[in-house]
Parts: structure tokens; C-alpha cells; sequence
């Protein structure tokens, strides 16, 4: 904020990931730091937090309008569907009034990634919703992908080149909705995962 107005420019915040998970009402960062009023223009996903389809622009700056018109992104986007629509609405409802979601989905996001860590993995982040483990080489990643899904655990994998730094990555996604006898659950697979391939999560890159 100190830059943007050092340098009188405009700020656009992405809260893709934040929404639903940081402030008082689960608006994101924006309003975790009490900068709302700060930022000119927010943009997000209705596919993470709210569990549908789509994306977002808000903002009160007196012209946002005319992207409507002249953005081409935009212009070329099928309409959301009202089921859609309906759904992310609900689904706002709930975020902004039902704080102990927040509480339960941070809960949970320590508590797997504190199980993950007891097993020798090393998260690639600090604990938050969506907690990705690096692996040593495409070949463990898939099969370890494999193993969990026949397990009943479903997680993301993701391989060079759409990760960054070449890294082989197991993308876990920890909601409010988890027990925390399932995400004990998911530990217990995952050490079953890192007995069988001995998949040391500490790599170094060539």
C-alpha cells in the first residue's frame, strides 16, 4: 500500500486462494490487514472457497465498468448458469457468516500438516488449505498418486513443467468439511506411501 501510493498507482489483488480463508468475514487478505479500502480492483475464483465455477472482478473504481465492454476475456465468456450462480451465493452466505468454518478449516490444515512432517515429508509451504508435498522424481510422484488413490485418498498431482522449479508435487486439499479422524486417516495413508517408496520429500535440484 505504501508503494501504491508513494507511486499514486493502482492495485489489483488476486484472492483466489484467500477467500473464504483469511479475515473476520473470509473476504481474503485484503481484509485480514484492514487494506480493503486500499485495493482498486479484487479478482478470485468461485472454484476453490465456494466450490464451483468460474471467476470474479470487483471493484469500485467509477470506469471498472467499461471491461464489460471492451475486455475480451470477458467479452467471450459464456454466461454462469443460475444453478451456478444460486450456488456461490450460498455459499458467500455461509463464508461470511459462519466463522467456526474458518476455525475448522485451519484446524484441520495444522493438524495434516503436522501429521505429514511427524512422517518425514516437507511441506513446500507453512500450513494453510491446500498443502503440496514435493517428491523425487515423476516416477515416485505417480505412483505415489496411485497407491493413495486406491487407498480411498484422492490428492493432486502435479509435474514439470506446470510446477515451479521442476519439482514433482502431491497437492492436498484440506477443507472445514474434513473430520479430523479423516485427515488422521490420510496421514496413515501417506506413511504407508513413504514406506513404500522411500520418498525422502528433502530433494536438492541438479
Amino acid at each position: 500500500m505504501e508503494v501504491k501510493v508513494r507511486h499514486r498507482a493502482w492495485l489489483l489483488a488476486d484472492e483466489a486462494h484467500s477467500l473464504g480463508v483469511f479475515g473476520r468475514h473470509g473476504r481474503g487478505v485484503a481484509e485480514e490487514h484492514g487494506v480493503e479500502t486500499d485495493v482498486d480492483f479484487i479478482v478470485g475464483t468461485f472454484s476453490k472457497s465456494l466450490g464451483a465455477v468460474g471467476g470474479f472482478g470487483a471493484s469500485d473504481h467509477p470506469k471498472f465498468d467499461l471491461l464489460r465492454f471492451c475486455a475480451r476475456p470477458y467479452m467471450f465468456t459464456a454466461s454462469s448458469s443460475p444453478a451456478n450462480v444460486a450456488s456461490v451465493r450460498a455459499a458467500l452466505y455461509r463464508i461470511e457468516r459462519d466463522p467456526t468454518l474458518r476455525k475448522r478449516l485451519w484446524a484441520n490444515a495444522e493438524r495434516l500438516h503436522a501429521g505429514l512432517r511427524a512422517l518425514g515429508f516437507e511441506p513446500c509451504a507453512t500450513p494453510g488449505p491446500i498443502i503440496a508435498l514435493p517428491l523425487r522424481s515423476e516416477t515416485s510422484a505417480a505412483r505415489a498418486w496411485d497407491l493413495l488413490r486406491a487407498a480411498g485418498i484422492y490428492v493432486n498431482l502435479g509435474l514439470p513443467p506446470a510446477t515451479p522449479d521442476g519439482l514433482c508435487l502431491l497437492r492436498c486439499s484440506v477443507s472445514a468439511a474434513h473430520s479430523t479422524e479423516q485427515v488422521d486417516e490420510i496421514c496413515r495413508g501417506f506413511s504407508g506411501v513413504a514406506s513404500l517408496l522411500d520418498a525422502t520429500p528433502r530433494i536438492e535440484l541438479e
